[in-house]
């Protein structure tokens, strides 16, 4: 190890082989000092695998949670059990180069604090994932996003080369120190799924995009219900409005837009779950 030591956090439940992928990507990285494995409750087959990974490689630590508290709460519980000064979250579908979660601390060198950074996340294709970059979140930006009409990624603009700020980057892959982490209180664990990521890059003094850390992220591999997702989803970006929509005119917009969002997003919900099943 060169660099600063780092502690990975990864939240996982029911995820699919691509767990063990993901696994194996951070274990072979010599700048991940420990890999904190937050486990919701995965099946039993899969625990056997963690299991023996923990018992041949002292840097796999596993928490085990036996039910499924959501993925802020299980990634500050994670973050708690870090040993290291560093802490690069990630998502248990995701894989990292090698050297990724190093080049998103060094980006984070001289950086007003709490900072974030953010990797460059890729689809299977090699296109950049929407939301690896984002724009600020406000009603009128989700309602565009959901209805299709506008972007809140910025996905489709040139990849800049070196790192830029940005309003928001993904969850799914970003590092933070273990000392910022603690200055923003960590995630807001009141979302169980969705928007927690854009909720603590709006508390952070910095957030960062980097280019050059890529992350490869095959997505929706949990064996979750749609509706579930989508509704968590919707439930999340009530809770972010009405936290930051402070004034009475805010108050007043979310809770007109409520009933939009909520039925717009579980319309959504139906529509690709009737597209899967008429593609199976």
């Amino acid at each position: 190890m060169t660099g600063p030591a780092i502690s990975a956090v990864m939240v996982s439940y029911r995820t699919g082989p691509t767990l063990l992928d993901a696994i194996d990507a951070l274990l072979a990285d010599p700048e991940i000092a420990e890999l904190i494995l937050v486990d919701h409750d995965n099946p039993a087959e899969i625990r056997t695998r963690l299991d023996q990974i923990a018992g041949s490689n002292v840097c796999l630590k596993l928490i085990r949670t036996n039910e499924n508290l959501g993925f802020s709460k299980g990634c500050n519980i994670g973050a708690a059990a870090a040993s290291h000064d560093w802490l690069f979250f990630i998502n248990p579908d995701a894989k990292a180069e090698s050297g990724a979660a190093s080049k998103l601390v060094a980006a984070l060198s001289g950086a007003q604090e709490p900072a974030i950074a953010g990797a460059r996340i890729l689809n299977e294709d090699g296109s950049e994932q929407r939301g690896s970059r984002r724009r600020q979140l406000t009603l009128w930006t989700a309602i565009t996003a959901i209805t299709g009409l506008a972007r809140l990624g910025m996905e489709q603009e040139l990849v800049p080369s070196n790192p830029i700020a940005v309003p928001a980057i993904s969850g799914a892959a970003f590092a933070v120190s273990a000392e910022g982490f603690r200055t923003l209180g960590g995630f807001d664990d009141g979302y169980f799924l969705h928007v927690e990521d854009i909720d603590i890059c709006r508390r952070a003094a910095t957030v960062l995009f980097v280019p050059d850390a890529i992350i490869h992220h095959a997505g929706g591999t949990s064996r979750t219900s749609r509706f579930f997702v989508e509704f968590e989803k919707a439930k999340s970006f009530l809770r972010y409005f009405w936290k930051f929509n402070r004034n009475p005119g805010g108050r007043v917009a979310t809770i007109l837009a409520a009933p939009f969002l909520v039925v717009t997003i579980m319309l959504r919900a139906i529509i690709l779950q009737a597209v899967s099943l008429f593609r199976s």
